[in-house]
């Protein structure tokens, strides 16, 4: 498991989720703000090995690949 805080919406990281095929479930577990930024935390459950492809299919996205 991992928690992530992120600007990024649900409905796109269900999509990143799809594209990169990892088998995790992404659940939402409550918003913040910080510095005026609204970010989702957000529970990452799979095995390290899926987590791991759902995150570098996340910063490919964020950083435009």
């Amino acid at each position: 498991m991992r928690v992530i805080e992120t600007p990024i919406c649900m409905e796109e990281l269900k999509e990143l989720r799809e594209r990169s095929k990892a088998r995790v479930e992404l659940v939402l577990l409550g918003k913040i703000e910080r510095n005026g930024i609204t970010l989702n935390r957000v529970l990452i459950r799979g095995t390290p090995g899926e987590i791991e492809r759902f995150m570098e299919r996340l910063r490919l996205s964020r950083a435009g690949g």
